[in-house]
């Protein structure tokens, strides 16, 4: 059984912080992350349900909400279903129930699966009970999601329900010049305009190619310039 403190020492991640997410405008992006943040400092309780495709912010803001809640000196904790399957999610839901912050990710995983959804209802419930406040993340809502045991359905829509959209093209030009910044490259908009024409869209696919690009750099003490870019990338595309 995974002990309490283990998913949150695994999982958190410090580069994924409040301040540095980016939501497309007009989406429900600025209010999830001003509920999460609330709910992680302790100002407030209502439960918070997220869902959107993936590389729509969810689990950064999962893990931004745990680096709050431990700056305030609260116990967090983080829950991979996807990780923990759901017979995992069985075993260790119990040892959340006395945690201050409990951040449930990619229902999905165990959607379906009686014994997995009841154990996530009494832990809502223990958890509301001690004063306990809850995030948890989907790819659909509630309702649309595929569960069998109404209970659970029933709780999760009490809480707030935000829907998060993928990052376009431009919100992503402005993370990538972001990310760069902060891991010390100089990015030229030209180079994160042509990873953005000529490489994957996926976000993770392109904050992968951004690590690559460090290693890259630091390795060949050469700037991050467009031609160094195409060979890069060139290099990596070879059979």
């Amino acid at each position: 059984m995974l002990s309490a403190q283990q998913p949150l020492a695994l999982r958190l991640r410090a580069d994924q912080t409040f301040d540095n997410f980016i939501g497309p405008p007009g989406s429900g992006g600025a209010r999830a992350r001003q509920l999460a943040q609330a709910l992680a400092c302790g100002r407030e309780r209502t439960p918070l349900y997220l869902w959107g495709p993936p590389a729509s912010g969810k689990t950064h803001l999962l893990h931004a909400a745990l680096t709050v809640a431990q700056a305030h000196e609260q116990r967090g904790a983080y829950l991979p279903l996807r990780e923990l399957g759901a017979a995992g999610t069985v075993q260790a839901v119990g040892a959340y129930e006395q945690f201050d912050l409990v951040c449930v990710d990619d229902l999905d995983a165990v959607a379906g699966d009686e014994p997995a959804e009841l154990a996530l209802f009494h832990l809502y419930d223990r958890l509301r009970a001690g004063g306990g406040r809850l995030i948890v993340t989907a790819s659909a809502t509630p309702t649309a999601l595929g569960l069998r045991r109404p209970e659970l359905r029933s709780r999760l829509g009490w809480g707030v329900v935000c829907h998060l959209e993928p990052l376009g093209d431009t919100d992503k030009r402005v993370l990538l010049l972001r990310r760069s910044a902060e891991q010390g490259l100089t990015l030229t908009e030209p180079v994160a305009d042509y990873l953005l024409r000529h490489h994957s869209r996926d976000l993770r696919d392109l904050l992968g190619t951004l690590d690559r690009l460090e290693r890259a750099t630091l390795a060949a003490q050469r700037h991050p310039t467009l031609p160094f870019v195409r060979e890069l990338l060139a290099d990596a595309d070879a059979p």
